[in-house]
């Protein structure tokens, strides 16, 4: 699949399968690929990546999952139980992080930007995160970011300054795609000449 054909068919996919749809060392190249090449202000490389497999997958979501009924309370848990099952049930996940070192040291050496780090950082993992995500449909996968808390095992050995910024789970699909309303290009796009 070419790069505009994946980026016309990602869609944010709760519901997945433990199915490999490529081995595991391809989604691995993909994340070093994106690592290595998308941009980041300044050069600072400050975007960070785990991706997890198998039982450690499982227990990642198992985690979050106790995290958003402590959270929930006595409200209906039925819908968020749904989606963290669906996520579950996929073949693995990849964590985003942030090395939050890198941007201090930034700040400091350039205090007249201190706010646009912290602006830019956030850009530069969105860059990343569409980027991992564009791959993974390339290649087959189904996928979606998340934003859940979930307290990381210490045995994983993730440095203290990496902060923690999103989920994304995947796997093969294993739901029904409705249609996606796209707003129209008119309504977004000035072209001037």
């Amino acid at each position: 699949m070419n790069y505009f054909e994946a980026l016309k068919n990602r869609r944010s996919i709760h519901f997945l399968e433990d199915v490999a749809v490529v081995p595991d060392e391809q989604v691995i190249e993909i994340v070093e690929t994106a690592l290595n090449h998308v941009p980041t202000a300044f050069n600072g490389q400050e975007t960070r990546a785990v991706v997890i497999f198998n039982d450690e997958h499982r227990t990642l979501w198992n985690r979050v999952e106790e995290v958003a009924r402590a959270k929930n309370g006595d409200r209906d848990f039925s819908r968020t139980e749904s989606r963290i099952n669906g996520f579950r049930n996929g073949h693995g996940t990849i964590l985003f992080f942030q090395d939050t070192a890198i941007t201090k040291g930034f700040q400091e050496k350039m205090p007249n930007l201190h706010n646009e780090f912290d602006v830019w950082a956030q850009q530069n993992q969105g860059m990343l995160q569409y980027a991992i995500w564009t791959g993974l449909e390339a290649v087959g996968y189904a996928a979606s970011l998340q934003h859940m808390e979930v307290p990381l095992k210490e045995e994983w050995n993730i440095p203290s300054t990496w902060t923690l910024i999103a989920q994304m789970p995947f796997g093969k699909q294993n739901q029904e795609l409705t249609e996606k309303h796209i707003v129209p290009v008119k309504e977004k796009l000035i072209v001037i000449r």
